[in-house]
């Protein structure tokens, strides 16, 4: 598995991205917001599933669980969370002890509650956030925010702060409702960032690719912008069981196809867009403090 990992990441590499555009990501991580129209759909699991894709790819990962109130990546990762962002200011902590450990070198930081309390803070102690956030973001390659479900502030501000999103929908027509009030939403509200079409809980390719035209021709019709599919899951009860067994399937079954479907996502992920500088943009560490101060 190591030596196939190596072989896809040496090819990733020469595809996609030269030595400049390699230096240019380890200062400054992309950030990528996982969402849905509503819970249920698979969209934890997709997260830590992929964040291992990427990591066995050779890219350092880090997941922020943005789902207050619902956090549960932990519980699916199996891994213990002692720190939340909060920790940093109300507990002096450092960026790198409040994160875990996650499966196969993925770190995991929990938001928390903490995240409605960190609204709370005064200025001057914003610095020590923004300090911890700037060296997550010079430590990483990805950053992937798993937020909440839904078009709650909290799930738009997170969307907001990310240089672009993947939408998870199923063919459920609440979920393909959903999907298409959450692309709306993070529309009008100023996203320019690629949007990215995850079908998940599909009995075919062909499903998968019906439920995504559906999206697209909405988005394009109504909202004159254009969304990307990023490819499909099929049902599987492998899915629910490792959910049982706390182990991300990838793990568990890397063999399996719904295992290499993932696999190939991050491909695909990666090989559709080269790494640019994001220099002139704001930072994701002053995105994510202007969303705790109420900002836009």
């Amino acid at each position: 598995m190591n030596d196939q990992a190596k072989n896809l990441r040496n090819i990733m590499k020469s595809k996609t991205m030269n030595q400049e555009e390699i230096s240019v990501v380890k200062n400054r991580a992309k950030v990528i917001s996982v969402s849905s129209g509503k819970g249920g759909v698979g969209k934890t699991n997709f997260a830590i599933n992929f964040a291992i894709s990427l990591k066995r790819l050779g890219y350092e990962v880090v997941i922020i669980d943005a789902d207050i109130g619902l956090s549960n990546i932990e519980i699916l990762a199996g891994v213990n969370i002692n720190y939340t962002i909060s920790d940093i200011i109300f507990s002096n902590k450092d960026i790198f002890e409040i994160m875990a450990a996650g499966p196969e070198g993925v770190k995991i930081i929990s938001g928390g509650s903490g995240l409605k309390e960190l609204s709370l803070l005064k200025d001057d102690n914003f610095s020590k956030l923004m300090e911890g956030m700037e060296k997550l973001q010079s430590c990483a390659d990805y950053i992937i925010i798993d937020t909440g479900a839904g078009i709650s502030k909290a799930v738009t501000d997170f969307i907001m702060a990310s240089d672009e999103t993947i939408i998870i929908c199923t063919p459920d027509p609440t979920s393909l409702m959903d999907s298409y009030t959450l692309i709306k939403s993070i529309f009008y509200t100023g996203f320019i960032g690629p949007i990215n079409i995850i079908c998940n809980l599909v009995n075919s390719r062909n499903e998968g690719k019906e439920i995504f035209d559906k999206l697209y021709n909405a988005a394009n019709k109504f909202l004159q912008i254009n969304i990307n599919y990023l490819g499909y899951i099929e049902r599987s009860e492998l899915v629910n069981n490792a959910v049982r067994k706390q182990i991300p399937f990838t793990i568990s079954n890397p063999n399996n196809s719904i295992s290499r479907k993932i696999n190939v996502i991050a491909m695909s992920f990666l090989g559709s867009k080269s790494l640019e500088d994001e220099n002139t943009k704001k930072s994701f560490s002053k995105k994510i403090v202007d969303i705790f101060r109420g900002k836009r």
